[in-house]
């Protein structure tokens, strides 16, 4: 969506083809320095689609055939209880959500704030999608670099530890898990994508010019 202002004219004989615009949750619940009123325990349980940000698509989109491959090590065995524990070496959190609701065990410290952006964006998908998740448990690393290597995991018993991480590559078994922390990630100081969309485009005009 692009602000600014619009003649009468254009408004009459543009059709607008936006999407509805995304509701946006703040990590911080109330507004003010004096906060008196604490987050909601309670949260909607049920999804209501009457007003959908996107339309739905009827089919998944290419890249879900990537979700398969990387779970493949597990196709025939499962995920057992044994593994899940075994994860935890390499693990900076687990994550569990039961009835909707997020419970989180820390290991260790992540690198400057990235674990708590990547829980928001956790909470976020609870909070638009209420009922949609499904009842989970998974352990996450959230370094940059795999920590599951494949040549420690071969032959038909190898049970590696289901390990979700940002990243993975030829060499490893780390399951990957899209990287949204950018978006909130203090340290880095990346500004929000509509003020950035807009010095990207001002720039891309400046290097035409020249």
């Amino acid at each position: 969506m692009f602000s600014g202002a619009y003649s009468k004219k254009s408004i009459t004989t543009t059709t607008n083809t936006s999407t509805p615009k995304r509701p946006e949750f703040p990590l911080q619940c109330t507004e003010g320095i004096n906060v008196t009123q604490g987050c909601p325990r309670t949260y909607p349980t049920t999804h209501d689609p009457a007003n959908p940000s996107r339309p739905s698509n009827l089919t998944c989109p290419s890249y879900f055939r990537w979700i398969h491959e990387d779970l493949r090590p597990w196709k025939e065995t499962g995920i057992t209880r044994d593994m899940t524990e075994r994860a935890r070496m390499t693990a900076d959190f687990r994550l569990l959500i039961v009835d909707g609701k997020a419970y989180i065990e820390k290991y260790r410290q992540s690198f400057q704030t990235r674990d708590m952006f990547t829980l928001w964006g956790i909470l976020q998908l609870l909070r638009v999608y209420p009922g949609r998740l499904p009842d989970l448990e998974l352990m996450f690393n959230c370094g940059d670099m795999p920590v599951i290597p494949s040549k420690d995991f071969r032959g038909p018993n190898a049970s590696p530890p289901p390990s979700f991480h940002y990243c993975a590559d030829e060499g490893s078994l780390d399951i990957v898990f899209p990287d949204w922390s950018f978006w909130g990630w203090a340290e880095i100081n990346i500004k929000p994508w509509r003020s950035s969309k807009y010095i990207f485009l001002c720039l891309h005009w400046v290097v035409n010019i020249d």
